[in-house]
């Protein structure tokens, strides 16, 4: 049988050095996410161009079409399974 203690965890104590360090990190990590947000909005407020119009006009008509036939092949096999049925 195992004895369980039932005092509270104690409080690691942390030093300057180790608080320095932590310090550090969360300096990089915030520069790292001003990084990302920077190009991320330079990637949304970037100018519209006449190709990237062209490709999703392009990608919403073969979307258009991909979603058309697959209707087509549904109302297909739907029809003969309670057409055939005698």
């Amino acid at each position: 049988m195992e004895i369980v203690s039932t005092s509270p965890p104690r409080k690691k104590t942390t030093g300057l050095d180790e608080l320095l360090i932590q310090k550090a990190i969360l300096k990089e990590q915030i520069l790292a996410q001003k990084l990302q947000i920077e190009v991320s909005s330079k990637h949304f407020l970037a100018p519209v161009t006449f190709s990237s119009i062209l490709f999703q006009t392009f990608g919403k008509g073969l979307n258009l079409v991909d979603g058309i036939l697959i209707g087509y092949k549904m109302t297909k096999i739907i029809r003969k399974i309670f057409w055939n049925k005698k």
